[in-house]
């Protein structure tokens, strides 16, 4: 297999304070927050990054340098999806 260096931007998105969250919460409740908010940081990244993997409360993603036009585009992103969550 061929190797081939690639350049880009590594995102984990991780959710600060969850397992505090869900020790004092119900498991049912918990377990549809996490949901929701899983969601909505794979929708808005999704629509610039790749989604790597969900793992537990965090979410990987990435996106190849040539496929973003400007860094600014991709603070901008990280700021919504901050503010979606």
């Amino acid at each position: 297999m061929e190797r081939k260096t690639q350049t880009g931007y590594l995102v984990l998105a991780d959710i600060s304070g969850y397992t505090s969250f869900v020790a004092k919460t119900e498991i049912e409740h918990a377990d549809f927050a996490l949901s929701s908010l899983l969601e909505a940081i794979v929708e808005k990244l999704s629509s610039l990054l790749t989604i790597s993997k969900l793992e537990g409360d965090a979410v990987f993603a990435y996106v190849e340098e040539s496929k973003l036009q400007e860094g600014n585009s991709l603070l901008e992103l990280i700021d919504q999806t901050y503010m979606a969550f």
